[in-house]
């Protein structure tokens, strides 16, 4: 055990696209004041890191690109991967890690690589639990697991999955993106709808609906459309989508905005520039309803969703399951929302833990120092 008054060298691994980095910067951040934090990343990382890094300056956090071994990164090339395979970049740097950390924060599951070492191993989210894939027996593989409220501790305390180092702080994304100035996507005041699909073709609305939805906003004049999706549905190695299938008059429509992944996506622009939320089961909803508003889903699938927990999300705004009505279902939903808007208020405090006088940035440095002491 280290004496409290030395600082700990702790990492944190970013091997994943753009969406994951809100959810650890402020805390990295802030652990940065007292102690040695490092962003320990692949060759040439995408600039949007450095973007969000700059929001915290002067900062000593610091960003450490570390490669894959050479053969690697040829066949990545060849490949035309984005992004490193997770396993061999760990392996080839996984010497220097152990070496030079105390503990590493993982916003994903590939810990596996670091198991049996002295280093400290920390879960974090990568965004509000919402359905299975949060619910990863892998978490129990996890020293330490920062959760954001008591609804995310009690499924995983039904589910076996609370390690024993759980400890609730909150939402850090929030203070990530709280000083960004809002943007307006249209020349026009009219009602902003953004539809936002899953990219499982087997729980997703765009394989039945997607173009459908697409058309109708486009050939309607009492809304405005944001269109995006989860950033994986048009990849290659995950949805499969191809892009190439959007018209491009869609493209091209004044009153559509179509982002399919920049970083508006994923820092809360889009959710915060839309009056209603459309969409089938992503966790974004769960953003979208921190400033509680009309919501609208697609049940695709005829899913008895009522009594399932993985469709919680549903419960704050209209279901329906065909969309040849959507001009009635887009106006109900706007008119009954007084009726969900109790229920999304009490989904935000069973999602996210408050504290008044402190940030879940701050709490969660300090829960992790504290873990680290022990």
């Amino acid at each position: 055990m280290k004496n409290k008054s030395e600082s700990f060298k702790i990492g944190f691994l970013f091997l994943d696209e753009i969406h994951h980095i809100n959810h650890f910067i402020s805390v990295a951040a802030e652990l940065a004041k007292n102690h040695e934090v490092s962003i320990l990343t692949y060759k040439n990382p995408d600039p949007y890191l450095f973007k969000c890094i700059n929001r915290f300056q002067p900062t000593a956090l610091k960003i450490e690109e570390l490669s894959t071994s050479p053969f690697r990164a040829l066949t990545d090339k060849l490949k035309d991967r984005k992004l490193p395979r997770k396993g061999f970049w760990i392996k080839k740097n996984k010497k220097y890690i152990t070496d030079n950390f105390d503990a590493v924060v993982f916003t994903d599951y590939f810990q596996k690589y670091l198991l049996g070492t002295h280093i400290k191993l920390i879960k974090f989210p990568h965004g509000t639990p919402g359905r299975a894939y949060s619910y990863n027996p892998a978490q129990l593989d996890f020293d330490f697991q920062l959760l954001f409220g008591e609804f995310h501790h009690q499924q995983f305390k039904e589910l076996n999955l609370l390690g024993k180092n759980p400890v609730v702080v909150g939402y850090p994304k929030l203070d990530a993106v709280k000083n960004l100035k809002k943007k307006n996507f249209f020349k026009n005041q009219k009602p902003v709808v953004i539809y936002n699909p899953h990219f499982d073709s087997e729980l997703s609305s765009w394989n039945k609906f997607g173009l459908e939805i697409l058309a109708y906003f486009y050939n309607q004049d009492k809304y405005n459309l944001i269109f995006a999706p989860h950033l994986h549905l048009f990849q290659e190695l995950k949805g499969g989508e191809n892009k190439e299938q959007i018209p491009k008059r869609f493209l091209d429509a004044p009153h559509i905005h179509i982002d399919l992944g920049s970083a508006d996506s994923t820092d809360m622009q889009l959710v915060n520039a839309a009056d209603l939320y459309l969409g089938d089961v992503s966790s974004q909803v769960y953003e979208f309803i921190i400033n509680p508003r009309p919501c609208l889903f697609l049940n695709t699938n005829g899913i008895d969703y009522k009594e399932d927990i993985n469709y919680r999300f549903w419960q704050s705004g209209l279901v329906i399951d065909r969309i040849k009505d959507l001009d009635s279902d887009l106006s109900q939903a706007f008119l009954s929302f007084d009726e969900y808007r109790p229920v999304q208020e009490k989904l935000n405090l069973e999602n996210y833990f408050v504290q008044e006088g402190s940030t879940p940035s701050i709490r969660a440095a300090q829960a992790i120092i504290k873990f680290l002491n022990c």
